[in-house]
């Protein structure tokens, strides 16, 4: 008999499959009864916590965007002064930004292949323009990239020449399409070559970057 456990807890239980299922095997691979399976409960007690399968998949995609948003984030309070001002200082401070995003990228690759998943999904699923699941995902990244680069930029004593805005969808397209590309050839040396690379062209382009 399946034990009975307060509803939010049960819900949480029920994510918790779904999440292991997405991971390993995709969003498509994500069905009401494989969910009770995992989850060692009844299609019944799904059915009780969910109207249907889309209600589960759209909590899902949530948390999982919630989930990376928090891990990502926890460096975004780190210190990135390294005592050397002006360009040279900026650009140092910047990789060592890279290096922390990159360290959670890859400790976590089947979640970060399911973001790219939930982005097709949100698009084939519901189309334009809502593509509310999608979107979130991408102003949540967006905004951390923008606090990395306001907060690097004044510890260097600078400020970016260019729109802020640009630079920061410059930056997220590089670090996503680096990211794709390592989930394809899990070259680690490329990677980080690549990234820090990106990183000297952004501050190149990027100056007229000013004394603040």
């Amino acid at each position: 008999m399946t034990r009975r456990l307060p509803a939010d807890q049960r819900r949480a239980q029920l994510l918790r499959a779904a999440l292991e299922i997405a991971e390993h095997d995709g969003l498509g691979a994500v069905t009401v009864r494989g969910v009770a399976e995992r989850a060692g409960v009844s299609l019944g007690v799904v059915h009780y916590c969910y109207t249907d399968k889309e209600e589960l998949l759209r909590e899902l995609i949530g948390a999982v965007n919630s989930e990376v948003h928090q891990a990502a984030t926890a460096f975004v309070s780190v210190d990135f002064d390294s005592g050397v001002t002006g360009v040279d200082g900026l650009r140092q401070r910047l990789y060592e930004a890279i290096d922390l995003v990159w360290a959670v990228i890859t400790a976590s690759p089947d979640r970060q292949l399911l973001t790219y998943e939930i982005v097709s999904y949100s698009l084939r699923t519901y189309g334009l323009p809502e593509v509310g699941l999608a979107r979130d995902q991408q102003e949540s990244n967006e905004a951390i990239v923008r606090s990395v680069l306001e907060r690097t930029a004044a510890s260097a004593g600078m400020r970016w020449g260019m729109g802020l805005d640009e630079i920061t969808r410059v930056v997220l397209a590089i670090v996503v399409g680096i990211g794709q590309r390592w989930q394809i050839y899990r070259d680690d040396d490329e990677a980080n070559t690549l990234l820090h690379h990106a990183v000297d062209l952004v501050v190149r382009d990027a100056l007229a970057l000013d004394r603040a």
